[in-house]
């Protein structure tokens, strides 16, 4: 697959995600980040994520893509790409992120998503355009170029272009509402 945002779009989007993620750490407290069951969309019917489950599940993209950024350099295929293809495998994913993060503190888990996000963006800021286009070092079925592993990774459907908060609060006033509702 071939991407179909330039490196800079996907910066500028990725700027706005960790922009929006980084105002609702900061606009609330401990305690309703680490309540259950707080949110709505784009979940699996039995789960119940609090905030702090949710910055699991987006960081286990992110350092998903960080690895394939890493395998695609050294010419090599990450198997994350396979399974985002795979319904069965990318089940697998979106709950094994989750649980493998349960048992951290919240401010573990604030600290490795502040320290992936901003790992991802130094990696793709040190891309060239070139390397951003350039097909795939490996064999692949489909032309592939690395912009398109990632959003193999980051942008799978229904998230927009390199933001996947929206899909899990698509409002981040009203979410913060819900949470302060007496």
């Amino acid at each position: 697959m071939q991407g179909t945002a330039s490196r800079q779009t996907a910066i500028s989007q990725l700027n706005i995600e960790h922009e929006a993620v980084r105002d609702l750490i900061q606009t609330l407290t401990a305690e309703e980040m680490t309540r259950p069951d707080t949110i709505r969309y784009g979940l699996y019917s039995d789960q119940e994520c609090s905030f702090k489950d949710l910055l699991a599940h987006l960081i286990t993209y992110e350092a998903y893509a960080l690895e394939a950024i890493t395998f695609w350099q050294r010419g090599e295929a990450h198997p994350v790409i396979a399974a985002m293809l795979s319904d069965e495998e990318s089940t697998r994913i979106h709950y094994a992120g989750i649980a493998m993060r349960s048992g951290r503190t919240l401010e573990q888990v604030l600290d490795e998503w502040e320290r992936t996000q901003s790992a991802l963006m130094t990696a793709i800021t040190a891309i060239t355009d070139a390397e951003w286009a350039a097909l795939a070092p490996f064999s692949t079925d489909v032309p592939t170029d690395l912009s398109g592993i990632l959003e193999i990774i980051l942008v799978a459907p229904p998230r927009p272009l390199y933001r996947h908060l929206p899909v899990h609060i698509p409002d981040s006033a009203a979410y913060v509402r819900s949470l302060r509702r007496t």
